[in-house]
């Protein structure tokens, strides 16, 4: 990728001197990457971990790519977007159903098991490993969050072109809007589903109101209601109610629940570990897990007594603050302001704009307590989309201008 970017400036460096103005909001993320390679570099006067270095970089030449691609034209984005995302998820749930049905066990242990363990949970291609050996599949990590949130973009597109035009006429978006809501039942993210209920709550919340709704979104809702009901009645727990039930049933019977508390703990690490080591709230830790687990374990030791704790930041927010210090963490919260400043002004130019300001909503709360934002997917994804809608705007307003 660094290869590429170097051999796309030198050829055509003059078209890239001038970026458009509503890429600006991605110069205060390349900041905060750029002071997380600059505090990992120093964290490896403790410790050397060239991984974290490697993927801080990462993620600079991904804003940088997506920088340069902001002069490119994406007049063909839908059709290639959900041309993608289509193939993705019919993947995605295909080889889910493979799997069920070589299962040997029960129906309810194959939908425990897409509940809690990573390979199972069909959650796109990122972090998918193919074995050649016996043609299995198995993930690295998981990434049900990510990809949920991912759903629903896909989801937000097609709203828009159902909403907007005939839906005779665009019944491929109707199919992808489906398959976008049933993969989405079929994660466990209660991320997604959080942005996925704020931005239909927000966008439909008046017309509901006022009885205004169009048709085929009640018959929509109606049909997955319908759904749900016969479901639930059957005993056939999917992997997203599963989840809010132990969720529930946690939060009723301790007060909490496991991997919530992992993930509040290290939080109250992160912080109180300022109070022992004071520096490096200004140069952080670096992203550097061995650097970072040791003075959270100082800290621990000192200071809290926590049995268990999560041994990574567990949201974007606190990400930049661990690894870069007060000023990436300064640099990240810029970086949302002007992103929702700029799509805020946009809302009411269409449908789309409007569902893309609510997911920028849901984006910010959700990396509270997750960092879906730094994986390749979504920032891939996101900054495409946000590109497209401003350059709509851009070019439509244009064509209004010249008539």
């Amino acid at each position: 990728m660094a290869l590429v970017i170097l051999l796309i400036v030198i050829v055509d460096s003059k078209r890239y001197l001038h970026l458009p103005k509503y890429i600006s909001p991605f110069f205060y993320y390349l900041i905060s990457i750029g002071i997380i390679v600059l505090c990992t570099l120093i964290s490896f006067a403790n410790y050397i971990d060239i991984s974290g270095l490697f993927k801080s970089i990462k993620y600079g030449l991904y804003i940088v790519a997506i920088c340069l691609i902001a002069k490119n034209n994406f007049y063909s984005f839908v059709d290639t977007f959900n041309k993608i995302a289509f193939l993705s998820i019919l993947f995605t749930i295909s080889l889910y159903a493979i799997q069920w049905y070589n299962y040997p066990g029960s129906t309810g242990d194959y939908f425990s098991l897409t509940t809690w363990d990573v390979n199972y949970v069909p959650s796109g291609l990122s972090n998918l490993n193919l074995s050649l050996s016996d043609f299995t599949f198995s993930r690295s990590a998981g990434n049900h969050g990510i990809y949920g949130s991912y759903l629903v973009l896909v989801y937000i597109l097609n709203i828009h072109i159902l909403v907007s035009e005939n839906i005779k006429e665009n019944k491929f978006s109707l199919i992808l809007v489906i398959l976008a809501v049933f993969n989405l039942l079929l994660l466990t993210s209660r991320e997604s589903i959080l942005i996925f209920v704020l931005v239909n709550a927000a966008f439909f919340l008046k017309d509901l109101l006022r009885l205004r709704i169009k048709k085929i979104y009640f018959y929509f809702f109606i049909a997955l209601s319908v759904f749900l009901i016969v479901i639930i009645s059957k005993g056939v727990n999917l992997g997203l109610i599963n989840k809010i039930q132990y969720t529930i049933e946690s939060f009723s019977t301790s007060g909490g629940e496991q991997n919530l508390n992992l993930r509040f703990n290290v939080w109250v690490l992160i912080l109180l570990s300022y109070l022992l080591f004071p520096l490096h709230l200004l140069i952080g830790y670096g992203y550097n897990e061995p650097n970072f687990i040791d003075y959270l374990e100082q800290t621990n030791a000192e200071l809290a007594h926590f049995q268990h704790f999560a041994t990574v930041p567990e949201s974007l927010f606190f990400v930049m603050l661990a690894y870069g210090g007060i000023l990436a963490l300064i640099s990240i919260c810029l970086f949302f302001l002007t992103i929702l400043l700029k799509t805020f002004n946009l809302r009411k130019f269409s449908p789309l704009h409007t569902l893309f300001f609510y997911f920028v909503i849901g984006l910010l709360i959700t990396n509270n307590t997750g960092a879906s934002l730094m994986s390749d997917l979504l920032l891939a994804q996101f900054s495409l989309f946000y590109i497209f809608i401003n350059k709509t705007y851009e070019q439509d307003k244009a064509v209004a201008y010249n008539r």
